[in-house]
């Protein structure tokens, strides 16, 4: 009897589990794609990117496909195309793996087989919503459709809220008073700073005192700073206060040092302008032929004949030039880097070379600041081809997204980064002072546009760059500077300077073939910013 009522329950279990496995085979057949999750993402932030962990779905084995329907908000409205632009659902895809002939795999016909066709699927399904998006503070869900084939079946199921995203404010990295230092006069009730700016930052922020609280007062919607009703005047004083600011979406805190100066007297006075020399490397380096050196790396493309390419000077010609007033005390070993295109006979081959400055982020300074990167460099030796032109010249190029790598191929190829030459809009002055015969730097002449045209200005003008009013430019230092326009403000940008040939053969610096390529010497790049007046 045991027996028999053990073997009627189990059948009873049996029949419970068969119709439970009908019931799930006729909700999601197989193949059909059931149960997507993903994990959700919080405290993201307002225009960063955004890259989920990889979603689990069932699908009895096929591989799906994801396709976004649409986003909503916490109150159930819908998110139009222009949020829908910056998402991004990963796919699977076919790769070829290699495999050795020796292994012993053959194909269909008996051919040994050298690789075989893998589907990666690392990245199926992965929403990634890209740098600079809109997406402001809250809470978003995303509606996705996922889809499977099996032989000419078709499945597909859309997942309502299949994955939840929250965005949290993004808080400021950087504060700008300008100008930075600011005067408060002791007696005058509504003398206060300037408003300051959040670059790129949620402005629905609180603004608070870290230190000097008992001297300033700051006010919380606008930032403007004002001496305490309780402060006491006994004489000039110079007060650098710690301003917090605290989101009032989240109540996150960031602390800023540094970033304003209160100068409190008696009567209104004039305030120092500052100026900040941020990128002044020395360009040290050592030998005729370096890779780089202190601040920059050096792309050899056309090496030429010459005996130096981005190399320490070893030409007196160089030697007079004075440093510059701007140049820091402590740049002992500022050095000028030569490159000489023609060798000890005068002759001259096609050579191409690139001298590649640091990349620098110039977005602390995006507000308040006027930027500008200088330079000074001499062109010497040249003398013009049988039709005019200069063998070579120095060209200056700018790129807002290079982020490493060759710049061009020997054919002219760009291979990294987006580049603007920008020798037409220099605004360059000629030396004047003279170490005996030798160019020496200041003082300097009147300005001009444009990177002069090497050489001495005279005889025949293919080009059109010729400029004889401005003198010659053969052995004299050339002080040239690029204003960098807001719109060119990045977190990558560089400055590359290349010695460009315009022939083909070779030239004898003779009458049977005329042209001498000459050295280009260059020295103290820097960039500068400078508050403005107001």
């Amino acid at each position: 009897m045991k027996n028999k009522t053990r073997l009627l329950f189990l059948l009873c279990c049996w029949v419970v589990v068969s119709f439970s496995c009908k019931d799930d085979f006729k909700t999601n057949p197989p193949g059909a794609p059931y149960d997507l999750r993903y994990v959700s993402v919080g405290n993201a932030r307002e225009g960063g990117q955004i890259v989920t962990a990889p979603p689990t779905v069932q699908t009895g084995g096929l591989t799906p496909t994801f396709e976004l329907m649409g986003i909503s908000r916490s109150d159930g409205s819908s998110l139009d195309d222009s949020y829908l632009q910056y998402v991004h659902i990963g796919e699977s895809h076919t790769v070829d793996i290699p495999i050795s002939p020796d292994a012993g795999y053959v194909d269909e016909y008996g051919n040994p087989l050298t690789f075989f066709a893998s589907e990666n699927t690392a990245s199926n399904g992965i929403i990634t919503v890209a740098a600079g998006h809109t997406f402001t503070a809250g809470d978003y869900y995303f509606d996705i459709k996922v889809t499977t084939q099996d032989g000419t079946t078709k499945y597909e199921a859309v997942f309502k809220k299949a994955f939840h995203l929250n965005v949290g404010p993004l808080l400021p990295t950087n504060l700008v008073y300008t100008p930075k230092n600011q005067n408060l006069v002791y007696g005058q009730t509504d003398s206060k700073t300037s408003a300051p700016l959040l670059p790129s930052a949620n402005p629905d922020v609180t603004y608070e005192l870290a230190t000097e609280e008992d001297k300033l007062v700051i006010d919380g919607k606008t930032g403007e700073v004002s001496l305490s009703p309780g402060y006491a005047y006994s004489g000039y004083d110079t007060l650098t206060p710690v301003v917090r600011v605290v989101s009032n979406i989240t109540d996150e805190e960031v602390l800023f040092d540094g970033k304003l100066t209160t100068i409190i007297t008696d009567r209104p006075e004039v305030m120092p302008r500052e100026t900040i020399y941020f990128f002044y490397p020395t360009l040290r380096t050592s030998g005729s032929y370096p890779t780089g050196g202190d601040g920059f790396s050096v792309q050899v493309i056309q090496p030429g004949v010459g005996d130096d390419i981005w190399g320490e000077i070893d030409n007196s010609s160089g030697r007079a030039f004075i440093a510059p007033p701007e140049r820091p005390q402590q740049n002992t070993t500022q050095t000028i880097l030569e490159n000489q295109l023609h060798n000890g006979s005068g002759v001259t081959t096609p050579t191409t070379s690139w001298m590649v400055t640091t990349t620098q982020d110039l977005t602390p300074f995006e507000y308040g600041y006027d930027l500008s990167f200088d330079y000074y460099y001499m062109p010497h030796f040249q003398t013009y081809m049988a039709d005019g032109r200069t063998p070579a010249d120095m060209e200056v190029y700018i790129s807002t997204d290079y982020t490493g790598g060759t710049i061009q191929d020997a054919n002219g190829n760009w291979l990294n980064g987006t580049w603007t030459q920008v020798n037409d809009v220099m605004r360059c002055q000629r030396s004047e002072g003279t170490a005996g015969s030798n160019s020496a730097g200041a003082p300097w002449g009147p300005a001009f546009i444009g990177t002069p045209y090497p050489g001495n200005q005279a005889g025949p003008d293919p080009d059109d760059r010729k400029r004889p009013e401005l003198g010659t430019f053969y052995g004299k230092w050339v002080k040239c500077t690029y204003a960098i326009p807001v719109e060119q403000v990045s977190t990558t940008f560089t400055v590359a300077f290349k010695i460009a040939s315009y022939f083909e053969g070779e030239l004898l610096n003779n009458a049977s073939a005329p042209g001498r390529g000459g050295i280009f010497f260059l020295s103290d790049f820097h960039y500068r910013a400078v508050e403005p007046e107001n």
